[in-house]
């Protein structure tokens, strides 16, 4: 048996007899992702020494690079995005292996419902809940102060979001879930014999977990949080809501800034930051590979073992609920709340049954911008979707099932987009399609926002497929090869509909990624190809509160459509292993 991955002597190639030239598609697939995810970065190295701007080149010039490197203009943005990404990642660091251990190694009260709900705030996008909370929240009209000034007459604010304090707060809140995700697999899997026998030589319970069972998990922590420190650092949209009006500028807000608030908007400039930010994530990702890569930790032994839960005091027990019951208020209740009830009002923070109505939903429907973000968020990620299935099914079967060397590189190629900013790939897609001549110049138009959708799905779309396409025997195609059957035939009429599960999870995680994503189409659109993320920053930078939580609230009924899909799937190939 060959190992996965790996094609043997006898293992049927690409097309081995029934494709003439299998080469040309590689290097037809190879010119395709080259296109989609080299050409752009090499625009954007170049662009950042040139004095041009997208669609022209200008001279060539080191200027743009001396304020970052030849000067001090680098250190507070540096320093502000350390602080950011590292109170993110402590605060989420300690909060998710809490509930981690608690749900996978305690007898904590309603552990499967916490398992459950702390992945939720993950999949919310933080454009979303970071606005609910700025409507709660601000120093000017957040419905906290009101009432604090209403019931309590307290002087001046109570809360104000908008700096350093809401910055953190809010992104720590999707920090918590997105590290519990990765890291509650880890307790799981974990032997607890190891724990079992510091237990029997005398540890306490406690001891135990910082002296056993995080030491065995530290290697697994260390590289997640490098990529969560490196995921900081290109956050979007916590620091344009909370970290633009408090005046606190880490590298993703500070590009934006230079390019829609200045003026002449000053492209070399953030070009050059988006380079010293592209080469700064890879040094992190250097760096955790470098550490970790080749090495080998077990933290599940090959003797058969039962794992078992450690029972608390009942204090302890009932703390590490409450704290996940006050989580998920914070994360997900109040927010969705707030959001809710404001689209049935007529007039924000006058929230009076005399004054509910639908007309807000009405107005919506036929609000031009509305509905032309909601068809083009549908059309876009439908399209991008289908693209990145058929390129990403494309790169899996190279790797799996050939030994082909461009395998290998292919695979690289669609993980590539994983370590660049939101924010850079935006940008390095604007300089790359505004400089080739008609009909290639796809500057403003909605194909542009699309190809974006595409390379930020590739790596999840491609590692799906792949792993769908492992869980295929070979077996199987070699039987339609041996019966004449051509490799288009035999795609289609054996493999498709043995993984159509995985291409349907493939096609929603794409999908979903393109509904919710901001910054790609909000340095690449034009009047009428603007997505709906695009409607709701426009709604909330204009006042438009109640258009805006209607917006709000259609845009998450679409990701919970997805959610409910997701879960049918996996409900349904769960089901599936067990009859088999």
């Amino acid at each position: 048996m060959s190992a996965p991955g790996l094609a043997s002597a006898s293992a049927p190639r690409l097309g081995a007899s029934w494709w003439p030239r299998p080469t040309v598609l590689y290097w037809l697939l190879a010119l395709v992702v080259a296109v989609l995810v080299l050409y752009p970065l090499v625009i954007l190295f170049a662009a950042s020494v040139v004095t041009g701007q997208p669609g022209q080149w200008g001279s060539f010039t080191l200027r743009a690079y001396k304020p970052w490197l030849g000067g001090f203009d680098l250190l507070p943005i540096l320093f502000n995005s350390v602080v950011f990404s590292g109170s993110r990642l402590f605060i989420g660091l300690v909060f998710a292996l809490l509930f981690a251990w608690a749900v996978a190694r305690t007898d904590v009260p309603c552990r499967r419902t916490m398992a459950m709900l702390i992945p939720v705030p993950f999949f919310i996008p933080d454009l979303l809940t970071g606005i609910s909370w700025l409507m709660l929240g601000n120093p000017q009209n957040g419905l906290i102060n009101q009432f604090a000034r209403d019931w309590f007459g307290a002087s001046g604010n109570v809360i104000n979001l908008f700096g350093w304090g809401g910055l953190i707060f809010h992104s720590s809140l999707n920090t918590i879930s997105l590290l519990f995700l990765m890291l509650v697999g880890f307790f799981y899997s974990m032997d607890s014999s190891y724990e079992e026998a510091s237990v029997t030589l005398g540890a306490s319970k406690y001891r135990t977990v910082f002296t056993v069972t995080l030491p065995m998990l530290a290697p697994a922590i260390l590289g997640l949080s490098v990529l969560t420190f490196a995921h900081g650092l290109e956050s979007f949209e916590n620091p344009l809501l909370f970290g633009n009006p408090g005046g606190v500028y880490v590298f993703a807000n500070e590009i934006y800034r230079m390019l829609n608030y200045r003026h002449p908007p000053q492209y070399s400039e953030a070009t050059s930051l988006s380079v010293v930010l592209i080469v700064i994530t890879f040094a992190l990702i250097w760096l955790q590979w470098r550490k970790l890569g080749g090495r080998s930790f077990s933290v599940v032994s090959g003797k058969g073992y039962r794992p078992t839960r450690m029972r608390l005091p009942q204090t302890a027990r009932w703390t590490i609920f409450g704290l996940f019951v006050v989580y998920f208020l914070l994360a997900v209740v109040v927010p969705l709340v707030q959001i809710v009830v404001s689209s049935f009002f007529p007039i924000f923070g006058m929230y009076r049954w005399e004054h509910f109505t639908f007309n807000n939903w009405v107005a919506v429907f036929s609000d031009t911008r509305a509905m032309n973000g909601l068809r083009n968020t549908v059309v876009y990620a439908t399209v991008a979707a289908i693209a990145t299935v058929v390129i990403g099914g494309l790169i899996g079967y190279i790797r799996v099932r050939t030994s082909h060397w461009l395998g290998r590189q292919l695979e690289l190629l669609a993980w590539t987009p994983w370590t660049l900013p939101g924010i850079v790939l935006g940008l390095a897609l604007l300089w790359a399609w505004a400089l080739p001549p008609p009909p290639f110049n796809l500057y403003g138009t909605a194909t542009v926002i699309v190809i974006g959708f595409i390379v930020k799905g590739l790596p999840l779309g491609t590692a799906t497929l792949q792993a769908a396409i492992h869980q295929v025997s070979r077996e199987l195609e070699e039987s339609s090869r041996v019966h004449g059957g051509s490799w288009t035939a035999t795609v289609r009429l054996v493999l498709l509909p043995l993984m159509r599960r995985g291409v349907l999870a493939a096609f929603i995680v794409v999908f979903a990624l393109a509904s919710r994503d901001l910054t790609i189409p909000l340095l690449l659109y034009r009047g009428g190809t603007e997505t709906l993320t695009v409607a709701l920053l426009y709604y909330y930078e204009e006042g438009m509160t109640s258009t805006l939580s209607v917006v709000a609230v259609i845009q998450l009924l679409l990701i919970f459509v997805l959610l409910g899909l997701d879960r049918l799937i996996r409900g349904r190939e769960a089901r599936g292993a067990q009859d088999n």
